[in-house]
């Protein structure tokens, strides 16, 4: 059987700024327009079709408040779906993770009702831990509750099952790893290619970041040829 390879798109917050792992609205829109007219179907991990061509998987990371605002207008009119995974312990707060990087910017994260409004209309969550801390800096009792309590709160606040999760700043050793396994159905990595069943690890799931200014050629590049696949870098623990 010859497996499909499903872009599954990298995305963090959508806005009228520059912020640093951000692109423009704009910018997502050209992008949703191309997915389109070329006939892409969203779906997500657990809809894959071995026998369907030109499959896409949206994700978006940190859960900003302008995804509710800018983004989900424009995947409802392009009958798109997605998955953002959320920081449990910052929901209504702010990018605290990012204070230390150069030229940071304080972002506004979604609260208790826009994430409401963003499953109402039939979009996923997943969790991105209580606090989005380097995992691999952890061990024991606080990486078990950064991984566990993250899970439990989601599902229990918003009535919802969560079996994604994405590892902050895309670290990952063993320890992580098999926490993550016990609990998840999937796990999203910031690997570079596409996805493959026959091939990836369903806990460490590549992405094809779009988070960027980029011309149609390029975006055909991304997700038609092996332009990502070959900078694919396999977890080496």
């Amino acid at each position: 059987m010859i497996y499909p390879k499903i872009p599954v798109l990298l995305y963090h917050s959508i806005d009228k700024d520059s912020f640093q792992s951000g692109i423009n609205i704009f910018e997502f829109e050209k992008q949703m327009s191309y997915l389109k007219n070329n006939k892409y179907i969203s779906v997500y991990i657990n809809e894959i079709d071995v026998k369907l061509k030109n499959q896409i998987i949206l994700t978006f990371d940190d859960g900003y408040k302008d995804i509710i605002i800018n983004v989900l207008p424009i995947l409802k009119k392009h009958n798109f779906k997605a998955i953002c995974f959320i920081v449990s312990n910052q929901i209504g707060k702010n990018n605290i993770w990012d204070q230390n990087q150069k030229n940071y910017q304080k972002k506004e994260l979604m609260n208790k009702s826009d994430i409401n409004e963003w499953l109402n209309n039939g979009m996923l969550i997943g969790s991105h831990t209580q606090n989005h801390f380097d995992l691999t800096k952890l061990d024991g009792v606080k990486l078990k509750k950064e991984i566990e309590n993250s899970k439990n709160f989601l599902e229990e606040t918003f009535a919802t099952n969560v079996k994604d999760f994405c590892y902050p700043f895309g670290k990952v050793n063993n320890n992580t790893y098999i926490e993550v396994k016990k609990l998840y159905d999937n796990a999203y990595t910031t690997n570079r290619s596409r996805y493959s069943l026959d091939k990836h690890d369903p806990f460490l799931i590549p992405r094809v970041d779009m988070g960027k200014k980029l011309n149609n050629f390029k975006i055909f590049l991304k997700l038609k040829t092996f332009y990502e696949d070959i900078k694919f870098l396999k977890n080496d623990f």
